[in-house]
């Protein structure tokens, strides 16, 4: 078995997000950091890369303040999420944010929902299908593998890890293949960051659904559950494994490209019912996508199911989520039927005309009546729910497509790999989705993926350079102490300080837009008092309130795009 010629301080295994992020800030803090990467070519495919960049803690801005986020948490998750997990979160996402703008990050606003402050730039296009090449995420990670070469560490593709070195209760190492030959290396830490298991049939079949084929891949199927099995071997407890982060998809997806990972279908289910082959509800559609897609991948038979609406829901929640379904799955090539009653609809979905009918029937009144709970299955109402009687009648058929698992191995507050006991295992790390204990529980509660990553990479990192006598400031601005990617590089300025101009603008809109106006009324009654005398003065006016009121307009664009697209 080969050994590498490069001596690594820490081995961190997968280079999404949470792996690059652990790797070029212990690279910043004076370690020497080896990235082990299954992938192969600049754009080796991961979850992070081919997400939707959006860096948030449960839909809302990780700047709030941290208590604020901490009980934002325990409320989204029932109180099953680890407090010290959900309070290192909020203490870190904020900072992770700062970081990777530091790293050459560019963020900009999606929409005006809170929840999408943060996008990395550029973002998705506005359309279905797979969208992810040169985007906000892909750019980001290719500038932090740039980082981690410049600053000493190292990046090795086609390297798959299988198992960790174990000596005295300590990791010391990781064995595995680099380009197809045996390969072992060892170091001090050992980070696992290589993904959940939600492309391992076995894993999945275990722990989420019998029936690993009902389940459609939406993410990068890179996630093959090597860390969670290492870490096991070694020791280590496992979380809740029994939920993933997900999205209802058009069935067609099975052989329609154009049609997954966006757009989802999740707003129209749950807005709507969600019925399979036998025309009859079999899910409570009043919860959120993500739930509704564990519970349907918890069902006996998910063969054939449908989201079931009608126009007022197509026309209303289905333009609303970031990638509408109304109208890019339909343009797309996804299948929508449409129908100018229940009977016809219930041929075109191929299912029983009658129990539809009753159906339909059963539920309306239910709603009507405010009585959706004593339904056969009873429907909460964490989503709003809307009558379905509007012609026409429309149905989709679906599937719950899987991104990542949420339940995973289990760490403390700095990322450290926990025992049954637990205790921390010495030198072993791990972070992003092949740990658990913050999202997932009995309510599917998705807190935010990337955000996750970012977040406990940074603390992993931070952790070693500690346990190795580094000294750092946790607030992450230390480069001029460890070094840079680029040490003439000059600082960063986000936002309107690059901008001088319209800095000056915005920040002095009043003053300008009246020097602006008396300027315009100065001129007008210079030309016209010879022709018009007192009469010019009323038309002066009239001009220099126009001038201000064009000054504090160009301001508050200006303001309005750089909320936008420069969030500060």
């Amino acid at each position: 078995m080969s050994k590498d010629f490069f001596l690594p301080d820490l081995i961190i295994v997968g280079g999404g997000l949470a792996g690059l992020t652990a790797g070029v800030r212990a690279a910043q803090l004076g370690l020497r950091p080896l990235v082990l990467e299954q992938g192969d070519g600049e754009d080796y495919p991961c979850n992070s890369r081919q997400s939707g960049g959006i860096l948030h803690i449960g839909f809302h801005d990780p700047y709030r303040p941290a208590q604020e986020l901490v009980d934002i948490i325990a409320r989204l998750t029932g109180g099953e999420a680890k407090p010290e997990l959900a309070r290192a979160l909020a203490q870190t996402g904020a900072r992770l944010i700062s970081w990777l703008q530091g790293e050459g990050g560019k963020f900009m606003r999606f929409n005006p929902q809170e929840g999408y402050r943060w996008c990395m730039s550029p973002p998705r296009a506005l359309r279905a299908g797979v969208d992810w090449k040169k985007r906000g995420p892909d750019v980001m990670l290719r500038q932090l593998a740039r980082t981690l070469g410049e600053m000493g560490g190292k990046l090795q593709l086609k390297a798959r890890v299988k198992g960790l070195l174990i000596e005295d209760g300590r990791c010391v190492g990781a064995r595995g293949e680099c380009d197809g030959q045996p390969k072992e290396w060892r170091a001090t830490h050992c980070v696992l960051a290589d993904g959940g298991f939600q492309a391992n049939r076995l894993l999945v079949e275990q722990y989420i659904t019998p029936r690993f084929d009902a389940l459609f891949q939406r993410g990068a199927s890179t996630g093959h559950g090597d860390g969670l099995q290492m870490a096991q071997a070694a020791g280590a407890a496992l979380t809740d494994c029994s939920r993933f982060y997900g999205h209802l998809l058009c069935s067609d997806a099975k052989h329609n490209d154009q049609v997954w990972p966006y757009p989802e279908v999740d707003a129209i289910a749950t807005a709507g019912i969600v019925v399979d082959g036998s025309g009859r509800r079999c899910v409570d559609e009043g919860r959120t996508g993500v739930s509704l897609a564990n519970e349907l991948a918890s069902q006996p038979c998910v063969d054939r199911l449908f989201a079931v609406f009608d126009a007022s829901i197509w026309n209303g929640p289905g333009t609303t989520a970031r990638i509408p379904a109304n109208p890019l799955l339909e343009r797309a090539g996804g299948t929508i039927l449409r129908a100018d009653s229940v009977a016809e609809l219930a041929q075109k979905m191929d299912v029983p005309a009658a129990a539809l009918a009753q159906t339909l029937d059963s539920y309306n009144r239910a709603l009507d009546a405010g009585t959706l709970q004593e339904l056969d299955i009873p429907r909460s109402e964490q989503t709003q729910p809307y009558a379905v009687r509007h012609l026409p009648l429309m149905a989709i058929p679906i599937c719950p497509g899987i991104t990542y698992t949420m339940g995973g191995i289990d760490i403390n507050e700095h990322a450290e790999v926990l025992d049954r006991s637990g205790q921390p295992i010495p030198g072993l790390f791990a972070a992003g989705a092949t740990t658990g204990g913050l999202e997932g529980g009995k309510r599917s509660t998705y807190i935010g993926g990337l955000i996750k990553a970012g977040c406990f990479g940074l603390l992993a990192a931070e952790r070693v350079a500690t346990l190795e006598g580094k000294s750092f400031s946790s607030d992450g601005n230390d480069r001029g102490q460890v070094g840079h990617s680029d040490p003439n590089r000059e600082e960063q300025v986000h936002g309107l300080a690059r901008f001088p101009v319209l800095n000056m603008v915005v920040r002095h809109d009043k003053a300008i837009g009246l020097m602006a106006g008396a300027t315009v009324a100065a001129i007008v009654v210079s030309l016209g008092w010879n022709l018009l005398s007192w009469f010019v003065l009323p038309i002066a006016l009239v001009l220099a309130v126009v001038a201000l009121v064009v000054v504090l307009g160009v301001a508050e664009l200006v303001k309005l795009v750089t909320e936008f697209l420069m969030p500060e």
